[in-house]
Formats: C-alpha cells, structure tokens, sequence
C-alpha cells in the first residue's frame, strides 16, 4: 500500500504562487498513458486561468478557467493518449499572488 501512496505523489504538482502545475505522464513503449481524473484549483480568481492537456505535443484538451476554488474532471473511459507518448497536464499560472494545485489519477489502459 505505501508504494501506492508514493506512486500517486508523483501525480501531484502544487508550485510557487503565479507558477504553472504541470503533471507528465511519460511516454512508455509497454503501454498507453490514460487519466482517468483531473483535480485542480486556484487559490483566488486566477487572472488567464487554463487547463491543458497535450498528447505528444498536440493539445487535445483545453479550457479557460475564471474562478478559484476547486474542480474535478472525470472521464469514464480515461483519456487515452497514444502509444508511446508523453501526455502533459498543465494548470496555468494564475496571476499575482494565486495560487493553482494539480492532481492527476492516472487510469489503466
């Protein structure tokens, strides 16, 4: 259980105020990268606040977030990404002193 716990720290990115988070699932030749959850916040109204998701370096997610507090997005089946390719999560800087946290649930492919 404790590898668990570990593992999924890995999943979480909470930086510096006006920082992006970013979470990257590498690529793996074995197998597929899925998300099965986003979980994100800002600390405040963020000023251009936006979620990401890239797929290889092609963006195959993306929205405009204009308040704080926290959110969740769950996809049933996870989002898949390609063979072999990184998929990047990314929770912009929100501005000033605004705070944004990240985490990601990775879902088996």
């Amino acid at each position: 259980m404790q590898d668990l716990i570990q593992q999924l720290a890995t999943y979480i990115h909470v930086p510096a105020a006006n920082t992006a988070a970013v979470v990257t699932l590498a690529a793996d030749t074995s197998r597929r990268n899925g998300i099965a959850s986003i979980h994100y916040s800002y600390s405040a109204a963020p000023t251009g606040g936006r979620l990401t998701i890239t797929d290889g370096g092609t963006t195959v997610f993306n929205i405009d977030i204009i308040a704080g507090g926290e959110n969740s997005l769950y996809f049933d089946p996870p989002l898949a990404g390609l063979h072999n390719s990184a998929v990047v999560v990314t929770l912009a800087a929100g501005g000033g002193v605004v705070v944004g946290k990240l985490n990601i649930r990775p879902g088996k492919l």
